[in-house]
């Protein structure tokens, strides 16, 4: 009975292994996003846990609104080893149609890991040349 365990433990830790959480930790990462609408705007609510206000970039781009984010970590690798890592750090990108917009009246606010954008509703004339918007 014994020796019947001790497969199945030794296959439990290939199965922790192998299983796509562990190979797609940093390439699954994504901004989980959700879409409000308003009678006037939208407003995006965009997860960003982990990053701070100066490592998010925000861009108007021909109808598109981008949303950028990067962050570093630098350690020592001579002083400590990493034994398990599931934060990512690194950049990733997420764009959103919003069409012509008067690319003026987006706002933008950054809080507690949440980066909420309101853009009006009211369609204008396409600017040519890529806008950045502030955040709060």
């Amino acid at each position: 009975m014994f020796n019947y365990l001790r497969p199945r433990r030794f296959d439990k830790l290939f199965d922790d292994f192998f299983s796509p959480s562990f190979i797609t930790t940093s390439s699954n990462v994504s901004m989980k996003t959700d879409i409000i609408e308003k009678e006037n705007e939208y407003i995006l609510e965009i997860e960003l846990a982990g990053y701070g206000k100066d490592d998010v970039k925000l861009s108007v781009d021909d109808g598109y609104l981008k949303v950028e984010a990067n962050k570093t970590v630098e350690r020592d690798s001579s002083t400590e080893k990493i034994v398990h890592k599931e934060r990512y750090y690194g950049s990733q990108s997420r764009s959103f149609y919003i069409g012509n917009v008067d690319q003026e009246l987006i706002q933008a606010k950054y809080d507690d890991g949440v980066l909420s954008v309101i853009v009006p509703k009211q369609q204008l004339k396409l600017e040519d040349k890529t806008k950045y918007i502030s955040i709060e």
